[in-house]
């Protein structure tokens, strides 16, 4: 429960209602009732009454409002203030790093397009921010038809699954024959050994990465080769 003296809320204390956390959000953004309004199509007088906790909300005005605020939905709900991109949170305080808080996460499908990057062959779009004190990343990617010889092998610490989610891809591991996976299918590898992935044949294809790296996301090298047929058939008989 918040303390209130003289009527006013202590500054640093939680919001108690969704209200007044919309208005804190709001507020710490700079933006006003106006501005609010432009971007969610909501009333100005129905996001005062809002704020003053005179009006409920609906699922599709939650969602709007957590867009126009760029926050995840159930943190508006939760009454919680989310940190902003310096780690603070809506009482302006710093929110300390646990590594064994037991943490969860959303990625919203709607905002993964401005993660996304092109290298070669590939268009990757990362599930989460980076984040170095998690073990685990996953990605989804997109895959060109190219010839395996034309591709960037890579080798890194850790383990990897590849889940094909559309398509057929090739699938070259070092010390092991080449590898064809269709729609479904799903592989298991040790990422320190050399490999290159590709569509086998037509549109591209799409994957879903999974990749562990253990407690230190920096640990190792990741490294990058283009490999010939004749180097990686020597590199087979080594």
């Amino acid at each position: 429960m918040n303390i209130v003296k003289d009527g006013r809320r202590q500054e640093g204390e939680m919001p108690d209602t969704i209200g007044a956390l919309l208005r804190t959000l709001r507020k710490r953004r700079k933006m006003t009732l106006e501005r609010l309004s432009e971007l969610t199509g909501i009333s100005v007088s129905s996001l005062s009454r809002i704020e003053n906790t005179q009006l409920g909300l609906t699922i599709e005005k939650v969602e709007l409002l957590a867009k126009a605020l760029e926050i995840a939905p159930e943190d508006l709900v939760a009454r919680k203030a989310a940190p902003d991109r310096d780690g603070v949170d809506g009482g302006g305080r710093k929110s300390p790093r646990r590594i064994n808080d037991r943490r969860l996460a959303v990625d919203r499908e709607r905002t993964r397009g401005s993660k996304a990057s092109s290298y070669r062959e590939l268009n990757l779009k990362h599930l989460f921010e980076p984040d170095s004190s998690r073990a685990l990343d996953c990605m989804q990617v997109a895959i060109e038809s190219i010839s395996i010889w034309e591709s960037e092998f890579v080798r890194h610490p850790g383990e990897k699954i590849i889940y094909v989610l559309r398509g057929d891809v090739l699938i070259y591991c070092e010390g092991h024959a080449p590898l064809v996976l269709e729609t479904g299918d799903a592989l298991f590898m040790d990422g320190s050994m050399w490999h290159s992935t590709v569509a086998a044949h037509g549109p591209p294809a799409e994957l879903l990465v999974t990749y562990y790296h253990g407690p230190d996301a920096d640990q190792g090298l990741f490294e990058t080769q283009v490999f010939t047929p004749e180097s990686w058939a020597a590199l087979q008989t080594n």
